[in-house]
């Protein structure tokens, strides 16, 4: 029996439209099973979908969201968060006490803020759990190295968890970033090997650049070869600067550029850390689309 759902596609981390990454966001009138949901994500094709849902068994959270890549359930991943809630705001579905409220969703409860900037604006914001950071052994680091092609090889890599769980690492040059050849099957192999959704790599831009770090992350294991703009591998991104300067407060407050590979041109925007090791992700996003669809 079929159901039928409001379907939005959301640009996230942009503030013009086919710029940064998009989000199928679902609210149903009935919940679809988990099969149908699965199936319905593979088939629209976009790194993530949203199932929305408003209500929630914990009273805190304003609303609730399942997320699916093409290939599975998320527990949480940050640009699909950030979109719905975009969404729900500029919709005036969720009550914002002081910008502030919170996302339930299958990994917890997520805290979230709206902010105006400069135009009238908005950025929404997430903010991780407390995030944890463990080197690799040097024969894992040079497996994953290896498998991001012959620019990689110098580097070292961390497993890091900050609501999402990235392979993580830093390149010596940004130009680094633009000539690494990931050989997708290996990677695929290798994330499902630690239990990640993929592998970010960052590299710090030169000084009269407008961002401080350019990002590119991967996630055959999830669907997603290239994601073009990736909320969670930020997070964790910059969860490993804070780590790397001994949770020194605000030492990971950046803002990240990510998407050129995929003709896209994303802003990320990094806060923190906090006293708790949890960062902060913020980026505005568009609304480009809105139907309906029977499920």
């Amino acid at each position: 029996m079929s159901t039928s759902a409001q379907l939005f596609i959301v640009d996230v981390f942009t503030q013009h439209a086919f710029a940064g990454n998009p989000v199928a966001i679902v609210i149903p009138d009935i919940m679809p099973t988990d099969t149908r949901m699965q199936d319905f994500a593979r088939w629209i094709g976009l790194p993530e979908t949203v199932f929305v849902s408003p209500t929630t068994q914990d009273k805190r959270a304003a609303y609730s969201v399942r997320i699916w890549s093409p290939r599975r359930e998320l527990p949480f991943a940050g640009h699909p968060s950030i979109g719905t809630a975009h969404l729900l705001l500029d919709h005036a579905r969720i009550d914002v006490s002081h910008g502030r409220f919170i996302q339930a969703c299958p990994a917890g409860l997520i805290d979230m803020r709206t902010e105006e900037i400069v135009g009238g604006k908005r950025r929404v914001w997430f903010t991780t759990p407390p995030a944890t950071v463990q080197p690799l052994s040097d024969d894992d680091a040079e497996a994953i190295l290896a498998a991001l092609g012959p620019f990689a090889e110098s580097s070292r890599v961390f497993m890091v968890e900050a609501g999402a769980k990235w392979l993580v690492l830093e390149l010596p040059d940004v130009a680094d970033i633009d000539r690494l050849a990931p050989v997708q099957d290996e990677l695929d192999r290798l994330s499902r090997l630690h239990g990640v959704i993929g592998v970010t790599a960052i590299g710090k831009t030169r000084f009269d650049a407008d961002t401080d770090y350019e990002v590119r992350s991967f996630a055959p294991s999830i669907g997603v070869p290239e994601d073009a703009v990736c909320g969670g591998g930020n997070a964790c991104a910059a969860a490993l600067r804070a780590w790397l300067n001994n949770w020194r407060p605000s030492s990971a407050t950046q803002v990240a550029s990510q998407g050129k590979h995929l003709g896209r041109s994303g802003r990320i925007f990094w806060k923190g850390p906090d006293v708790a090791h949890r960062v902060e992700i913020g980026g505005c996003a568009v609304i480009v689309s809105d139907g309906r669809v029977r499920l």
